[in-house]
């Protein structure tokens, strides 16, 4: 078939307008339906020609047999739904590496919540004033815990002030440990060309909404202890917020990216 014959071919526009409408499928998925249906048109047209009629009618009738373009793509996407199992280990991937930023975001909040401990005192970070009812079995423990205090108040804000930071760090440990398990997943999964994550647009969309909707909490918190507390206990709150609208804000520029892609990449597996 001639250069002229290809521009004048109806089956050619028919298969120009499948490409273009079906750009969300993958390359793989869309050659196949591509050469499948390019191979029906072929055979319906040359019953056509082989009935008595010419070339481009036998292509218009095998089209009009063959059904329009948006009929076929809606066919084709039906055919693409994806089963609950397959949804596992994306889910799971992407799980993985949202709760693995998260306690790593924790585990950087408790380093600043140690230096804004250090900087405005103890009960910046923990919400305790001598007026506060402490146990005797409490006391008991906590100062024969710490020898170094000589008072329940001195011993109990001093071991809070530790747990304060020591469990947001010990969180940030994990969250390493989810985001190398993550890695090595993603990994191993990519060389079988198996998607690790849920699509991109839809995690940056949550998390960006996660992480700086939490953060706007942890900070609204914070200043609530400013104005209310006097400032006790307003370093949690001060101190994980930055982390966590930072990882907001990261999300953010992607979901702001995702938004000006076209849909052809936007809904490709990562």
């Amino acid at each position: 078939m001639n250069e002229n014959n290809l521009n004048n071919s109806p089956i050619e526009e028919y298969l120009d307008g499948v490409l273009v409408t079906s750009a969300g499928i993958g390359p793989r998925a869309l050659r196949h339906l591509l050469a499948e249906t390019e191979a029906h048109l072929r055979d319906i047209a040359s019953e056509e020609v082989r009935a008595g009629s010419s070339p481009v009618d036998a292509e218009r009738a095998a089209i009009a047999r063959f059904g329009s373009i948006e009929a076929l793509v809606e066919g084709e996407a039906a055919g693409r739904v994806i089963p609950l199992r397959a949804l596992l280990r994306p889910t799971f991937g992407t799980a993985l590496l949202l709760g693995g930023l998260a306690g790593v975001a924790a585990g950087v909040s408790g380093l600043i919540t140690a230096l804004m401990g250090y900087l405005g005192g103890s009960t910046f970070i923990v919400n305790i004033s001598r007026r506060t009812y402490l146990s005797p079995s409490d006391c008991a423990r906590w100062l024969s815990q710490n020898h170094s205090t000589h008072s329940c108040y001195q011993a109990a804000l001093q071991d809070w002030s530790f747990e304060v930071v020591a469990y947001r760090i010990a969180t940030g440990v994990i969250g390493l440990l989810m985001l190398v398990a993550y890695l090595g997943l993603r990994r191993r999964w990519s060389a079988k060309q198996l998607p690790c994550n849920l699509p991109r647009h839809y995690v940056d969309a949550v998390a960006f909404v996660a992480f700086t909707g939490f953060g706007v909490w942890l900070a609204g918190m914070g200043v609530d202890s400013l104005i209310v507390s006097a400032g006790r206990g307003a370093g949690q709150g001060l101190g994980t917020a930055p982390a966590m609208l930072a990882l907001g804000a990261i999300f953010g520029w992607r979901l702001i990216v995702d938004l000006r892609t076209p849909p052809a990449r936007t809904f490709v597996w990562q």
